[in-house]
């Protein structure tokens, strides 16, 4: 019989390397020097993060398997909530097909529900093998790669300037702001900027106005084998208004002499608005002319392990004014006691449980679209359409979808 366990000697971390290093060919953990590196950061951050912690999978004295849990807060709808996540699911391949990832995510389930937490979360290795546990689509990543003169170019970038690691409570600072404002985001805590500047490859440029950070980016370089001119690779921006990206974009601009494209990972879907020319280079023109200008990847996806659990920690955001009793009933084959209905009774837009039979719509759904849904990375028209909602009186579709609706959709800048 298959146990949890928290990894906690070294002979532990000795084991989930060896696993880790099988399992994730591509993070390079074969040589001796680098399983020894790959150790003593795990169980650092073991030690010195109140946040993570190492689990093991165990039969009898065998581990099989392990993972990593993340305690988050994230910031849902403007209500800030805690949220579960997991990361660096691994399997010992000797036991592949016999289900240690299903009892990974079964455990991590259990234990968030445990402590009282309504929502989880994970980055996928396999969308389809999530999705049948119930877990639910985020928001897109978008890359666009885009020339350096096609990006806005202002009037100064003087307040423009490199961070360095005594900048770090600045930084978090700055995007603890944004966080206190955007759907989705999760809380970050100085460690985590003060360990950016211990990876060589990442840059750090930040708009310095009245002693605060007010925007900043963060990229690495993509080295070209052929030539000198090489590209630039933007793996986070934030800023709090429109004089601070101005600056940044004008720095991007003036780098054209030697940095070929401007490569952007984003998950804001209007980012094109931004550029003179948001076709990239790959010439593609299709159905009829259509001009490629970014790829799209699904990642982060959310899960509701309480249905009731939600709706109550949601209590004091308001759902666009509308008034409504809707019986919502949720499909979930993983978790028994989430499967069923929920009657939701919106006054002025603040939602409450009714313990009444009665109600005026109900909409029925899988748990993984739910969860999708009340994070606002997609509409009820749209699962409405595709077949993935249904609704028992339509006249009534227009109101449900408002009462989900928000002008933004989640984004997360956390990776775990």
């Amino acid at each position: 019989m298959k146990s949890i366990k928290e990894l906690s000697s070294e002979l532990d971390f000795t084991i989930f390397t060896d696993i880790v290093g099988n399992a994730y060919p591509g993070f390079n953990i074969e040589t001796e020097e680098q399983k020894k590196r790959f150790l003593e950061n795990s169980m650092k951050v073991q030690k010195e993060n109140p946040f993570v912690t190492f689990y093991g999978v165990f039969e009898e004295d065998k581990m099989l398997g392990g993972m990593r849990f993340h305690d988050f807060k994230m910031n849902l709808l403007s209500t800030k909530i805690n949220v579960g996540g997991i990361g660096l699911i691994a399997v010992d391949l000797l036991y592949k097909k016999e289900k240690v990832a299903k009892t990974i995510v079964t455990n991590f389930i259990e234990h968030y529900k445990n402590l009282g937490v309504s929502m989880v979360m994970l980055y996928p290795f396999r969308p389809d093998f999530y999705k049948k546990m119930g877990f639910g689509f985020g928001t897109s990543m978008n890359q666009y790669r885009v020339k350096p003169s096609y990006l806005p170019k202002g009037n100064s970038k003087s307040n423009i300037r490199y961070a360095t690691k005594d900048d770090s409570s600045k930084l978090v600072d700055c995007y603890n702001r944004i966080y206190e404002k955007t759907n989705g985001l999760i809380e970050k805590h100085e460690r985590e900027f003060a360990a950016l500047f211990n990876n060589p490859k990442s840059k750090v440029v930040a708009y310095y106005k009245d002693n605060e950070i007010k925007g900043y980016m963060i990229y690495e370089f993509k080295l070209s084998e052929k030539t000198f001119i090489n590209d630039i690779v933007v793996n986070q921006l934030l800023f709090e208004n429109t004089e601070s990206l101005m600056e940044l974009m004008t720095f991007l601009n003036s780098q054209s002499d030697q940095i070929r494209y401007i490569i952007f990972n984003i998950q804001d879907e209007d980012f094109r608005f931004l550029l003179e020319n948001p076709a990239n280079d790959s010439d593609n023109i299709f159905t009829p002319v259509y001009h490629e200008c970014s790829i799209q990847g699904t990642g982060l996806m959310y899960r509701v392990i309480n249905t009731k659990g939600i709706i109550n920690e949601l209590a004091g955001h308001n759902f666009n004014n509308e008034n409504c009793k809707l019986k919502i009933t949720v499909n979930d084959n993983f978790i028994m006691g989430n499967n069923g209905s929920i009657i939701v009774e919106f006054i002025k837009g603040f939602a409450s449980i009714s313990t009444d039979e009665e109600y005026d719509v109900e909409i029925s759904l899988d748990i993984a679209d739910f969860s999708s849904l009340i994070t606002c990375s997609v509409t009820f028209n749209s699962l409405y359409k595709y077949g993935r909602a249904s609704i028992s009186d339509e006249n009534y579709l227009k109101r449900v979808n408002n009462i989900f609706a928000s002008a933004e959709k989640p984004i997360c800048l956390t990776i775990f």
